[in-house]
């Protein structure tokens, strides 16, 4: 800010200049104020009355002086221009989230030691979407990142890379170089993408065009390959272009022609839906307890006199629900939520046209 700029703005509002305190104590009262405000903020969104609480909580009740909430109001806001002029953040409101949000940043917020940079890129490859509270764990390591200048997080990504490539031996897809490292550079400057995808799901074989904003590049032990995570805004095919907006598990190794677009990520992920599950264990699974499965969050499990066990839980992926709950074969039956009961009986249904085709 330039010198003076403090005392101006009080002049120009009426606002008495604390005459004890001088000019460079005045300065570096806006200084804590915005400091103040850009701490809130990355918290999450916050309304302008959430972010004058936080100056009050800080500087006092007279940290904007003592007018009305309008006057107030209008000071906040000379602080919220200087954050964004002086300071290169991106500082803004977000209708859809309903409060002030940080976007990207031109001078870093936070640096961290090396050691610090190799956990969080090991707690992103360990905390996969089928662990437990991985969506916290996530959204706090990309909080994290986002504040981070532009090589810090390269040095994760390059960490990340190096335990992923670990435990990648045994996929033998064949992930293009000009894929893996177009994710990287998306990943670390939060550029959205766009790629072609061959998806088994499809019947005619085609690729689709996908437009998608990446969030995760991890290593699925289980079914042994390469995934990125990214929410899909649309996807283009034979039949024109179709809505997504989901999230969507793709394989690296079907991924082609991967181009950066112009966009960056919004400030926070889009919340990805949940799915209600409730299914019945026989006593034969469930006499030894419950166990945890791929793609389920369980939030309660009942004991029957019997043996058997009524679990409730919810999924955000009924496809990878009812895929796990396949496992149990004809020890578990799924009763709900709607969208994996109907996903289940379609499963079951063509399983057995295949299987009773001979009968």
């Amino acid at each position: 800010m330039e010198p003076g700029e403090c005392e101006e703005a009080r002049a120009c509002e009426g606002e008495p200049t604390p005459a004890k305190r001088g000019q460079r104590e005045s300065d570096w009262l806006v200084v804590r104020r915005c400091l103040a405000i850009m701490r809130r903020a990355l918290r999450g969104p916050a309304t302008w009355q959430e972010l004058l609480q936080a100056v009050v909580a800080q500087e006092g009740a007279d940290a904007y002086g003592s007018g009305a909430a309008s006057t107030q109001r209008r000071r906040l806001e000379k602080d919220l221009e200087r954050i964004r002029s002086h300071l290169g953040l991106d500082l803004r409101f977000d209708r859809d989230l309903g409060g002030y949000v940080v976007g990207d940043v031109a001078i870093p917020l936070l640096d961290l030691p090396d050691d610090d940079l190799g956990t969080i890129a090991w707690l992103a490859q360990t905390f996969t979407p089928d662990s437990p509270q991985h969506r916290e764990v996530q959204g706090l390591l990309q909080r994290l990142e986002k504040a981070l200048a532009r090589e810090r997080r390269e040095e994760i990504e390059r960490r990340h890379t190096a335990l992923v490539l670990d435990l990648g031996r045994r996929d033998h897809d064949d992930i293009p170089t000009a894929v893996w490292n177009g994710l990287t550079r998306a990943l670390v400057a939060r550029r959205r993408i766009e790629f072609t995808y061959r998806s088994p799901q499809q019947d005619d074989q085609t690729p689709r065009r996908h437009v998608v904003d990446p969030y995760e590049r991890y290593f699925d032990t289980a079914r042994g390959h390469y995934y990125l995570r990214g929410w899909c805004y649309y996807s283009e095919g034979p039949r024109g272009v179709r809505p997504q907006n989901r999230y969507f598990d793709y394989r690296l190794g079907r991924i082609a022609d991967l181009q950066l677009r112009p966009e960056k990520l919004p400030p926070f992920p889009p919340p990805a839906p949940q799915y209600a599950v409730e299914y019945e264990l026989s006593p034969r699974v469930a006499r030894f307890g419950v166990s945890r499965q791929r793609g389920i969050e369980v939030t309660g499990v009942e004991m029957r006199p019997d043996g058997s066990a009524l679990v409730h839980g919810h999924t955000h992926d009924p496809f990878l629900a009812v895929q796990a709950l396949l496992h149990y074969g004809p020890n578990c039956r799924v009763l709900g939520g709607p969208e994996v009961l109907e996903r289940m009986r379609s499963t079951v249904r063509e399983m057995g046209e295949m299987y009773g085709e001979g009968d």
